[in-house]
């Protein structure tokens, strides 16, 4: 027992070195971005709005993108997808597209994406948004962003 524990000591700390040294050696470091863009992506929910305007109950999902340089010819695109057996289906999918200048800070919103409650069928849905745009005369893209939650509602389509 005596030989394990003594063992165990010096390999414990070694680990502890070892760790300490790749945390600290500059390929650990993270080269920060240049831009601060962002998308921020609300939850599914059922949409008021959606229900005055055009008469019938839908899950919506909005996005707001926001960057911090100047850009041009953003497409912002948010989807909805529902959970399915064997794989999920996009059941709805619209694109902002804001052309010429967009000056720094300035948040483009898309609220325009819903799908219809067809029936009370059980459905889980989430959401997705990406966003496309130049900067600088380069045509970068976001990573896609998902929804924080899947919901679980009485809409079917």
């Amino acid at each position: 027992m005596t030989t394990f524990k003594s063992f165990k000591s010096p390999l414990f700390i070694l680990s502890l070195i070892l760790i300490n040294l790749l945390a600290s050696s500059p390929f650990s470091e993270a080269t920060p971005p240049l831009t601060k863009c962002n998308i921020k992506l609300d939850n599914p929910h059922f949409s008021k709005s959606v229900e005055i305007r055009k008469g019938f109950e839908a899950i919506k999902v909005n996005a707001r993108s926001r960057c911090n340089r100047q850009m041009t010819n953003l497409v912002l695109t948010v989807e909805i997808h529902k959970i399915g057996f064997l794989r999920d289906y996009t059941v709805a999918q619209e694109e902002v597209k804001a052309l010429g200048p967009i000056f720094p800070n300035t948040i483009i919103k898309n609220q325009k994406t819903y799908v219809e409650c067809k029936n009370t069928k059980t459905s889980r849905y989430y959401g997705e948004a990406y966003a496309t745009a130049y900067i600088k005369g380069e045509r970068v893209k976001t990573l896609h962003v998902l929804t924080e939650k899947t919901i679980t509602v009485n809409c079917g389509n």
